[in-house]
């Protein structure tokens, strides 16, 4: 930016002075370029007010305009649009107040049976995103599939586990980049405000988190009043045997039911 801001000390101004990667970075190729075209007066100084002919800067100064572009970005610390209850009338947009605060981005504890994708600290400073939604899929997928086996009701995140992975973000965000003195998306436009966009370790190691459910730090709720555990076994009936061909040994090429799809689905039926 030195070299191409050259000789322009009024531009010098939009030079950081915080390190790459406290914000996103963008490379904005013809930016600085654009800048610098005659027909282009930079402004260093915020907007008072819009008048009916333009815009009014602090100084008092009026600038006419013919149109006015607004790129002022977006709240990423808003609670939803749409209102969200979980048990006992709890309700989303308090319980997000002061911060986000969710279960490795994809569940919120007061809420059973609900998941998010893109949520809270699931952004990334790197890598492919299309990636990780994929992935929360297949987590909600299989969160959706273990209800239906085991015969639960609900399933809620830990609180002591969404507090855990708070304290554990936070305190790694401590020695990274993303906390620089600069005022970022990723920290809700603030300085010294938490981490709320990004998750804080690289792509790849969030498909891994991803990928092995620890359902340990969920609650589950049976369907079964009495809680019998052994519910998980099903009916005692096997989909092998209710709509497959319990005798396939006699007709050895039609394979082993174990190397067939359809039976490779769901172990059990209900």
């Amino acid at each position: 930016m030195e070299e191409k801001l050259h000789g322009r000390k009024d531009l010098q101004q939009i030079i950081p002075s915080f390190a790459p990667g406290c914000r996103r970075l963008t490379p904005g190729p013809g930016y600085l370029d654009a800048l610098q075209q005659v027909n282009v007066t930079f402004i260093n100084q915020k907007i008072e007010e819009i008048t009916e002919r333009g815009i009014k800067i602090v100084s008092g100064e009026e600038v006419d305009l013919d149109v006015l572009v607004c790129a002022t970005g977006y709240d990423v610390e808003a609670p939803p649009s749409f209102e969200v209850t979980g048990r006992n009338g709890t309700r989303l947009t308090k319980k997000w107040k002061p911060h986000f605060e969710t279960y490795i981005s994809l569940a919120v504890d007061e809420f059973p049976n609900f998941f998010l994708i893109c949520g809270p600290n699931c952004g990334l400073g790197s890598g492919s995103l299309l990636s990780v939604f994929e992935a929360q899929g297949d987590y909600i997928v299989n969160a959706i599939r273990k209800l239906q086996k085991e015969d639960y009701a609900t399933i809620e995140a830990n609180p002591e586990r969404v507090a855990d992975f708070i304290q554990y973000t936070d305190e790694y965000f401590k020695g990274t980049v993303y906390t620089d003195e600069c005022s970022s998306w990723y920290r809700a436009g603030r300085l010294g405000s938490r981490i709320v966009a990004l998750w804080p370790w690289p792509s790849v190691q969030c498909l891994e988190v991803l990928r092995s459910p620890r359902w340990e730090d969920y609650k589950l709720e049976s369907v079964d009043p009495t809680g019998n555990l052994p519910r998980w076994m099903g009916n005692g009936w096997s989909q092998v045997l209710t709509e497959g061909d319990p005798s396939w040994f006699l007709d050895p090429d039609e394979g082993k039911p174990e190397d067939s799809e359809f039976y490779r689905r769901r172990p059990f039926s209900y």
